[in-house]
């Protein structure tokens, strides 16, 4: 994590409301802790993944920063049972991908890969509730295997 920017307050406690919201996540903490917020950390129940995963509980970083004219964020997933991460950054990395990409990398078979992405919605609630969608819908059962 490190984007550059302003945090809104007003976004993390949104934010922070939809992933409390969601049954997969266990626990959402404020990194490195409540005073400095610097991003969310949301904790995922590891039964609740699909395809199974290890003991331990993945992890999802939730961070969204300001600017004047922009906006940047990153959706992070980590599972430490498989090696596998996963997430959608809006931030100035790959340009060529256009304002937002998807990234992941699977430690089992040394693949990853960048792609381009796109959110219907600006709104960052609405952004994190399509992309809380996607990732256990969509990219978990599509990726994490691979």
């Amino acid at each position: 994590m490190g984007l550059s920017g302003t945090i809104d307050t007003s976004v993390y406690e949104g934010v922070k409301d939809i992933l409390q919201r969601d049954p997969r996540i266990t626990r959402v903490t404020y990194e490195p802790d409540s005073i400095v917020k610097r991003f969310l950390r949301a904790k995922i129940d590891p039964s609740r993944v699909s395809p199974p995963t290890g003991p331990e509980p993945p992890t999802l970083d939730v961070e969204w920063r300001f600017t004047s004219n922009d906006e940047q964020y990153r959706i992070h997933y980590a599972d430490p049972n498989t090696g596998f991460t996963c997430g959608w950054h809006r931030d100035d990395d790959h340009p060529a991908l256009g304002p937002v990409h998807f990234q992941y990398e699977s430690a089992r078979s040394e693949s990853s890969d960048h792609q381009r992405a796109q959110f219907e919605n600006a709104v960052p609630t609405e952004v994190l509730w399509t992309a809380l969608d996607r990732l256990f819908d969509e990219k978990i059962p599509e990726l994490a295997q691979s």
